[in-house]
């Protein structure tokens, strides 16, 4: 057993900077008995309502595939995180998210110059999004990491922080104040730190900002503009409109979103670097484009009745991780739903952090007593708690 937890740990540490070994969770579909019986219903739930809104679409064909394997990787992040069942595991995120942040900054560097921190950061296969939410769930672990030296918990942090001021997502940043304030509320004292030091490193970020004529791009952090995202909201519910109960199907909603797609680029950090796509990937021109809301994503993709069933999920784990007690499940859970009402955190595959808040969710329904750990056995009485993996 000594030997699967080290490469565990590898692989853990690994996918941040590697986001398809995130896939070997596949393997732990066979792990469903570790759910108990009302989370097994509501997953049964989750899956039927995808599988039936799929066979609703213009076209089933592509959908149900489609369909089938995102709720089988969906279920089996859960799957994996009600294995592991301690939140432990996380902090071996740690290293992968370190390497991101540097090689984030490097590629600012290497771009912008000297004064790469008056831009907002690029990375090769990072958005500023994805480097922000990334930075935000780093400060989550890095708070519950409360064993650590302080050198590596006050370095990585400062680090974290840093990233996520630089990044200018303001969906992370109000998951981190979001996330950290609930921590703080459900019992994590350490959690209340992050939202000073986030008000610091804002004060900072002004001032750099200040210093190099960019101030405007400091107010734009603390702007209601939506950026054009009030028109992709409307495109997301014309086509939710459209077809009302099973949506478009999965990764299918691009085209609704931006009609004149035409040729498809990398992301603003490859561009820059003069890196390009390959020609099949052109092949999947549009499904990359998200809805920027995680509810109008559902809708569009899935309509009423694959909605109906995705939100039951949500719903059972935000009530593990508020079950659980674990300040760290529940920053990552009001963290990534209130990031989700601008941008889609959840979504899968994505560059790790959605399968993070996953697995997340399946280590607070271990946690909580709804699943039950590897370590633990079978045997569980749903009117219990189950025992503390600690």
């Amino acid at each position: 057993m000594s030997g699967v937890s080290a490469r565990l740990r590898w692989l853990i540490a690994l996918t941040p900077v590697f986001p398809p070994l995130a896939g070997l969770s596949l393997y732990f579909l066979r792990c469903w008995r570790r759910l108990g019986r009302p989370a097994g219903l509501i997953a049964l739930f989750y899956l039927a309502t995808q599988l039936l809104a799929a066979a609703l679409t213009p076209n089933p064909a592509l959908s149900l595939p489609l369909s089938a394997l995102r709720s089988a990787y969906v279920l089996s992040l859960i799957l994996l995180g009600a294995c592991l069942g301690d939140r432990r595991w996380l902090r071996w995120l740690l290293p992968g998210m370190a390497l991101v942040f540097a090689t984030a900054l490097l590629t600012s560097l290497l771009v912008y110059g000297p004064h790469f921190y008056a831009r907002r950061l690029l990375h090769p296969y990072y958005t500023t999004s994805a480097l922000g939410i990334t930075a935000a769930t780093a400060v989550w672990i890095l708070l519950d990491y409360k064993r650590a030296s302080p050198w590596l918990r006050g370095l990585l942090g400062l680090l974290a922080l840093a990233v996520l001021m630089l990044s200018g997502s303001r969906g992370a940043i109000a998951a981190l104040a979001a996330g950290a304030l609930a921590a703080a509320v459900a019992g994590g004292r350490d959690f209340a730190l992050a939202l000073g030091a986030g008000g610091f490193f804002l004060g900072l970020r002004y001032l750099q900002l200040r210093l190099a004529g960019w101030a405007a791009e400091f107010h734009r952090m603390f702007s209601l503009n939506p950026s054009g995202r009030q028109e992709v909201w409307q495109r997301a519910w014309k086509a939710f409109a459209s077809h009302p109960w099973g949506g478009v199907g999965p990764y299918q909603l691009g085209p609704w979103l931006n009609p004149q797609l035409r040729s498809l680029e990398p992301w603003e950090g490859a561009a820059a670097l003069g890196l390009r796509l390959p020609g099949w990937a052109a092949s999947l021109q549009g499904a990359w484009l998200i809805a920027h809301n995680t509810l109008l994503q559902a809708l569009g993709e899935t309509g009423v009745v694959g909605a109906a069933g995705y939100l039951a999920l949500l719903a059972l784990v935000g009530y593990a991780a508020v079950r659980s007690r674990e300040p760290l499940f529940v920053a990552i859970f009001f963290g990534f739903v209130t990031m989700g009402l601008v941008d889609n955190p959840m979504a899968v595959p994505s560059l790790h952090f959605a399968e993070v808040f996953w697995v997340a969710g399946g280590m607070a329904l271990a946690r909580s007593g709804l699943a039950v750990p590897l370590e633990q056995g079978l045997a569980v009485d749903q009117d219990q708690p189950g025992p503390d993996p600690l």
